[in-house]
């Protein structure tokens, strides 16, 4: 059992970095948008490698030393359990996708946000405990 949930990363040359977890449909658009925040916010949206990196350590957390609850792949999806939201860096644009998880892919595109959109939709205030 798990709240199977991707989180897509398109790159400029077109290939999609699936970030998979197994716990975080929860949530999943406001852990996403709070991600793409972040990386915007210290300036390093236009640098994908960089990007890429940021976003995967925030959507991962301190999960990081763990062998399970989490995975990358790339043009494929793992496991699913809603629908995929692929942010485009080449459009700065956030898709949400139906996905077949059985084949992998990605299907049907439900709606698109501009960067902004997206983060002011769904975007939440972390508040510190």
């Amino acid at each position: 059992m798990g709240d199977r949930a991707n989180f897509g990363l398109r790159q400029n040359d077109g290939n999609t970095i699936f970030v998979y977890g197994h716990w975080a449909g929860a949530g999943m658009l406001a852990q996403f948008a709070n991600a793409l925040d972040h990386v915007q916010n210290v300036g390093r949206i236009d640098d994908q490698a960089y990007a890429n990196r940021i976003i995967i350590s925030q959507l991962v957390g301190e999960s990081w030393s763990g062998d399970l609850g989490w995975g990358v792949t790339v043009n494929y999806l793992a496991d699913n359990e809603h629908k995929v939201p692929v942010f485009d860096f080449a459009t700065r644009e956030v898709t949400l996708y139906e996905a077949d998880w059985k084949s992998g892919l990605l299907t049907n595109a439900i709606v698109t946000f501009s960067l902004n959109e997206f983060i002011r939709k769904y975007a939440k205030t972390l508040v510190e405990v």
